[in-house]
Protein backbone atom coordinates (compact mmCIF):
# COMPACT_ATOMS: atom_id res chain seq x y z
CA UNK A 1 0.00 0.00 0.00
CA UNK A 2 1.53 3.45 -1.03
CA UNK A 3 0.62 6.67 1.34
CA UNK A 4 -0.02 9.82 -0.93
CA UNK A 5 2.60 12.59 0.93
CA UNK A 6 0.69 15.36 -0.05
CA UNK A 7 -1.91 14.37 2.42
CA UNK A 8 0.68 13.19 5.12
CA UNK A 9 1.99 15.74 7.77
CA UNK A 10 3.64 16.77 10.38
CA UNK A 11 1.58 18.21 13.59
CA UNK A 12 3.83 18.92 16.76
CA UNK A 13 2.12 19.14 19.88
CA UNK A 14 3.64 21.43 22.80
CA UNK A 15 3.56 24.19 24.78
CA UNK A 16 6.42 25.45 23.40
CA UNK A 17 6.42 28.65 21.17
CA UNK A 18 9.06 27.65 19.10
CA UNK A 19 8.25 23.97 18.07
CA UNK A 20 11.29 21.79 17.93
CA UNK A 21 11.86 21.33 14.20
CA UNK A 22 10.90 17.63 12.73
CA UNK A 23 12.05 15.75 9.96
CA UNK A 24 10.14 12.86 8.86
CA UNK A 25 9.84 11.21 5.25
CA UNK A 26 7.87 8.54 3.30
CA UNK A 27 9.94 7.15 0.64
CA UNK A 28 12.12 9.99 -0.80
CA UNK A 29 9.69 12.97 0.02
CA UNK A 30 9.75 15.34 3.22
CA UNK A 31 6.51 15.48 4.84
CA UNK A 32 5.69 19.38 5.22
CA UNK A 33 5.11 20.80 8.90
CA UNK A 34 1.42 22.32 9.88
CA UNK A 35 0.11 24.20 12.89
CA UNK A 36 -3.24 22.72 12.75
CA UNK A 37 -5.18 19.83 10.36
CA UNK A 38 -8.41 18.32 10.35
CA UNK A 39 -8.43 14.93 11.93
CA UNK A 40 -12.78 13.53 11.34
CA UNK A 41 -13.73 16.33 10.82
CA UNK A 42 -12.14 18.08 14.36
CA UNK A 43 -9.36 20.58 13.85
CA UNK A 44 -6.63 19.91 15.83
CA UNK A 45 -4.03 22.58 16.44
CA UNK A 46 -0.49 22.20 18.08
CA UNK A 47 -1.05 24.23 21.45
CA UNK A 48 -4.77 21.93 21.50
CA UNK A 49 -6.68 25.32 21.49
CA UNK A 50 -9.62 25.12 19.64
CA UNK A 51 -9.72 28.92 17.93
CA UNK A 52 -9.08 27.77 14.36
CA UNK A 53 -11.79 24.66 14.60
CA UNK A 54 -14.53 27.04 15.94
CA UNK A 55 -13.64 29.79 13.05
CA UNK A 56 -14.28 26.66 10.84
CA UNK A 57 -17.63 25.93 12.46
CA UNK A 58 -18.65 29.00 12.40
CA UNK A 59 -18.04 29.87 8.68
CA UNK A 60 -19.37 26.72 7.67
CA UNK A 61 -22.67 27.00 9.50
CA UNK A 62 -22.77 30.66 8.38
CA UNK A 63 -22.80 29.32 4.88
CA UNK A 64 -25.20 27.26 5.39
CA UNK A 65 -27.43 29.65 6.77
CA UNK A 66 -27.27 31.58 3.82
CA UNK A 67 -28.26 29.63 1.79
CA UNK A 68 -31.20 28.85 3.41
CA UNK A 69 -32.00 32.37 3.37
CA UNK A 70 -31.99 32.80 0.09
CA UNK A 71 -33.91 30.30 -0.91
CA UNK A 72 -36.91 29.42 1.99
CA UNK A 73 -37.25 33.78 2.99
CA UNK A 74 -40.85 32.95 2.57
CA UNK A 75 -41.43 30.14 4.56
CA UNK A 76 -43.39 30.23 7.48
CA UNK A 77 -41.26 30.57 10.83
CA UNK A 78 -42.00 26.65 11.70
CA UNK A 79 -40.17 25.70 8.27
CA UNK A 80 -37.37 28.20 8.79
CA UNK A 81 -36.43 26.44 12.36
CA UNK A 82 -36.60 23.17 11.57
CA UNK A 83 -34.12 23.98 8.60
CA UNK A 84 -32.09 25.73 11.25
CA UNK A 85 -32.68 23.14 13.91
CA UNK A 86 -31.67 20.33 10.69
CA UNK A 87 -29.35 21.71 8.69
CA UNK A 88 -27.55 24.63 10.28
CA UNK A 89 -27.10 23.31 14.23
CA UNK A 90 -25.70 20.19 13.16
CA UNK A 91 -22.65 21.90 12.23
CA UNK A 92 -22.14 23.74 15.11
CA UNK A 93 -22.58 20.40 17.80
CA UNK A 94 -20.83 17.98 15.76
CA UNK A 95 -18.46 16.35 18.40
CA UNK A 96 -18.90 19.88 20.44
CA UNK A 97 -18.28 17.47 23.93
CA UNK A 98 -15.24 17.23 22.76
CA UNK A 99 -14.17 20.54 21.93
CA UNK A 100 -16.54 22.73 24.06
CA UNK A 101 -14.82 26.31 24.44
CA UNK A 102 -14.40 28.23 27.47
CA UNK A 103 -13.79 31.69 26.57
CA UNK A 104 -16.05 34.60 25.72
CA UNK A 105 -15.09 34.96 22.28
CA UNK A 106 -15.22 31.48 21.36
CA UNK A 107 -18.58 31.03 23.30
CA UNK A 108 -20.11 34.70 21.32
CA UNK A 109 -18.82 33.39 18.28
CA UNK A 110 -20.87 30.16 18.17
CA UNK A 111 -23.87 31.59 19.80
CA UNK A 112 -23.77 34.98 17.11
CA UNK A 113 -24.60 31.93 14.52
CA UNK A 114 -28.02 31.46 16.30
CA UNK A 115 -29.02 34.65 17.18
CA UNK A 116 -28.86 35.62 13.23
CA UNK A 117 -30.81 32.45 12.72
CA UNK A 118 -33.70 33.38 15.25
CA UNK A 119 -33.59 36.51 13.49
CA UNK A 120 -34.12 34.93 10.19
CA UNK A 121 -36.61 32.85 11.31
CA UNK A 122 -38.44 35.60 13.66
CA UNK A 123 -38.15 37.85 10.71
CA UNK A 124 -36.86 40.68 13.30
CA UNK A 125 -33.41 42.40 11.95
CA UNK A 126 -34.89 45.69 14.42
CA UNK A 127 -31.78 46.32 17.06
CA UNK A 128 -34.15 47.20 19.35
CA UNK A 129 -34.78 43.62 19.60
CA UNK A 130 -32.89 41.26 21.61
CA UNK A 131 -31.67 38.47 19.91
CA UNK A 132 -31.60 36.44 22.93
CA UNK A 133 -35.07 37.20 23.67
CA UNK A 134 -35.96 35.75 20.12
CA UNK A 135 -34.03 32.26 20.90
CA UNK A 136 -36.56 31.85 24.23
CA UNK A 137 -39.70 32.67 22.19
CA UNK A 138 -38.66 29.75 19.57
CA UNK A 139 -37.78 27.51 22.15
CA UNK A 140 -33.92 26.61 21.49
CA UNK A 141 -31.83 26.20 24.40
CA UNK A 142 -27.68 28.17 24.28
CA UNK A 143 -25.31 26.17 22.64
CA UNK A 144 -22.84 26.19 25.56
CA UNK A 145 -25.68 24.44 27.16
CA UNK A 146 -26.15 22.31 25.11
CA UNK A 147 -22.87 21.41 24.56
CA UNK A 148 -23.07 20.77 28.45
CA UNK A 149 -25.80 18.09 28.03
CA UNK A 150 -23.49 16.41 24.95
CA UNK A 151 -20.46 15.69 27.73
CA UNK A 152 -22.77 15.03 30.34
CA UNK A 153 -23.90 12.60 28.19
CA UNK A 154 -21.01 10.93 26.96
CA UNK A 155 -19.78 10.84 30.54
CA UNK A 156 -22.83 8.66 31.22
CA UNK A 157 -22.03 6.51 28.69
CA UNK A 158 -18.64 5.72 29.31
CA UNK A 159 -19.96 5.78 33.11
CA UNK A 160 -21.92 2.81 32.37
CA UNK A 161 -20.17 0.61 29.93
CA UNK A 162 -22.12 2.07 26.46
CA UNK A 163 -19.05 3.71 24.70
CA UNK A 164 -15.76 2.56 24.13
CA UNK A 165 -14.41 5.59 26.12
CA UNK A 166 -12.77 3.99 29.68
CA UNK A 167 -13.01 5.61 33.03
CA UNK A 168 -10.36 3.16 34.40
CA UNK A 169 -7.90 6.17 34.66
CA UNK A 170 -10.29 7.92 37.10
CA UNK A 171 -10.40 7.42 40.51
CA UNK A 172 -13.50 7.14 42.80
CA UNK A 173 -13.49 8.34 46.45
CA UNK A 174 -12.28 5.69 49.14
CA UNK A 175 -14.63 6.44 51.97
CA UNK A 176 -18.45 7.64 52.04
CA UNK A 177 -18.95 10.87 52.55
CA UNK A 178 -22.49 13.23 51.32
CA UNK A 179 -21.80 12.98 47.77
CA UNK A 180 -20.39 9.83 47.24
CA UNK A 181 -22.23 7.50 49.40
CA UNK A 182 -23.96 6.05 45.94
CA UNK A 183 -20.05 5.43 44.32
CA UNK A 184 -21.21 7.58 41.25
CA UNK A 185 -18.81 10.56 41.96
CA UNK A 186 -15.55 10.98 41.10
CA UNK A 187 -12.44 13.04 42.59
CA UNK A 188 -11.67 16.23 40.47
CA UNK A 189 -8.18 16.69 38.91
CA UNK A 190 -6.06 19.09 39.42
CA UNK A 191 -4.89 21.27 36.81
CA UNK A 192 -1.82 24.19 35.84
CA UNK A 193 -2.97 24.88 32.28
CA UNK A 194 -5.98 26.04 30.64
CA UNK A 195 -5.56 23.76 28.51
CA UNK A 196 -6.31 20.31 31.19
CA UNK A 197 -8.83 22.70 32.95
CA UNK A 198 -11.33 22.73 30.35
CA UNK A 199 -10.28 18.96 28.84
CA UNK A 200 -13.31 16.78 28.38
CA UNK A 201 -12.65 14.65 31.87
CA UNK A 202 -11.56 17.67 33.98
CA UNK A 203 -14.32 20.03 33.08
CA UNK A 204 -17.43 16.82 32.93
CA UNK A 205 -15.96 15.57 36.47
CA UNK A 206 -17.19 18.33 38.15
CA UNK A 207 -20.65 18.97 36.41
CA UNK A 208 -21.18 15.30 36.79
CA UNK A 209 -20.58 15.55 40.27
CA UNK A 210 -22.74 18.57 40.73
CA UNK A 211 -25.66 16.41 39.38
CA UNK A 212 -28.38 15.02 42.32
CA UNK A 213 -27.57 10.91 43.02
CA UNK A 214 -30.72 10.17 41.31
CA UNK A 215 -29.68 12.10 37.86
CA UNK A 216 -26.73 10.28 38.10
CA UNK A 217 -28.05 6.45 38.50
CA UNK A 218 -30.73 7.58 35.60
CA UNK A 219 -31.23 4.03 34.07
CA UNK A 220 -30.93 4.49 30.31
CA UNK A 221 -29.58 7.64 28.11
CA UNK A 222 -32.71 8.58 27.45
CA UNK A 223 -34.02 9.33 30.75
CA UNK A 224 -30.89 10.77 31.48
CA UNK A 225 -30.68 13.03 28.69
CA UNK A 226 -34.62 13.98 29.42
CA UNK A 227 -33.45 14.87 32.87
CA UNK A 228 -30.83 17.24 31.80
CA UNK A 229 -33.60 18.96 30.55
CA UNK A 230 -34.89 20.22 33.72
CA UNK A 231 -31.66 21.24 35.00
CA UNK A 232 -30.37 23.51 32.77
Amino acid sequence: MSFNTKKCHILSISRQRRKPVLAYKIGPDNLTAVNSYPYLGVTISSDLRWNIHINNVCARATRTLNFIRRNIYRCPPDSKSLAYTSLVRPHLEYASGAWDPHTAKNINSLEMVQRRAARFVKRDYRRTTSASSLTDELGWSTLSSRRKSSRLCSFYKAYNRLSPISLDHLVQPSRSTRSSVDGSCFLTLSSHTDVYKYSFFTRTIIDWNALSSDQRLKTSIDAFRGGLLHCY
